[in-house]
């Protein structure tokens, strides 16, 4: 399968699941999990967004994107699990002309993870694969959305088709994680809806034995 054909199959997946979301009957948890639906399909939105800037050679703009989503599925877990009434609150506002220059209370996506993994939660591996995400890769992310060193850098010796490739299935690999906690409030629960997705566009997604141990090695070698 060539690369096109790849990103076409990729954003298949994508409006598959979207649907079968849309389709589902969601239990009512009030404003918490209204919030939380609200970041899965910006995550959603800006996977679509990725797949489609892959397709048309925007890498740059493709990770930029990425950075993005990788925050919404962060904050999707903290505000489901963590986040006070208060904060609930300050995001879920009227739309008032005022309130868009209000701040609201929500810690750095550092901070939500760090607070995620001491919580203890039963959706533990998830955020650990969260964590690993921002410790290999949120470096790199936030140089490219700031035009750091690395937006340069790229910009000379561009990418190798294998990054990119692996781009768009870690973007998949976020959707499905976003999904997987909208899934688990729908009635019947749906969560075993993923497994069966990925096993149907198996190569859309990077999974632990994609993963090359020379490589994770070599990379494991400069956070020592």
């Amino acid at each position: 399968m060539d690369r096109k054909q790849l990103f076409e199959l990729s954003t298949q997946m994508i409006r598959e699941l979207q649907q079968e979301i849309i389709n589902s009957e969601i239990i009512d948890c009030g404003p918490r999990l209204e919030l939380v639906e609200q970041c899965i399909n910006i995550s959603i939105g800006h996977g679509l967004g990725v797949n489609g800037l892959l397709a048309v050679d925007l890498p740059t703009q493709a990770m930029i994107l990425l950075r993005s989503q990788f925050e919404a599925v962060v904050r999707a877990y903290w505000i489901m699990f963590l986040s006070s009434n208060h904060q609930v609150s300050k995001l879920k506002f009227d739309y008032t002309f005022e309130e868009q220059f209000e701040s609201d209370t929500c810690p750095g996506i550092s901070e939500m993870l760090e607070k995620l993994s001491n919580a203890d939660l039963f959706v533990q591996p998830v955020i650990q694969h969260l964590c690993d995400f921002k410790k290999y890769h949120l470096k790199q992310l936030n140089s490219l959305v700031h035009t750091g060193k690395h937006s340069f850098t790229r910009s000379v010796v561009g990418y190798e088709e294998n990054m990119l490739l692996t781009l768009m299935r870690q973007s998949n690999n976020l959707i499905t994680v976003a999904a997987q906690l909208m899934l688990k409030h729908t009635i019947p629960d749906k969560q075993k809806y993923i497994g069966y997705l990925i096993e149907k566009y198996r190569s859309c997604f990077y999974l632990d034995e994609d993963v090359d141990p020379v490589l994770k090695a070599k990379v494991e070698s400069y956070f020592k």
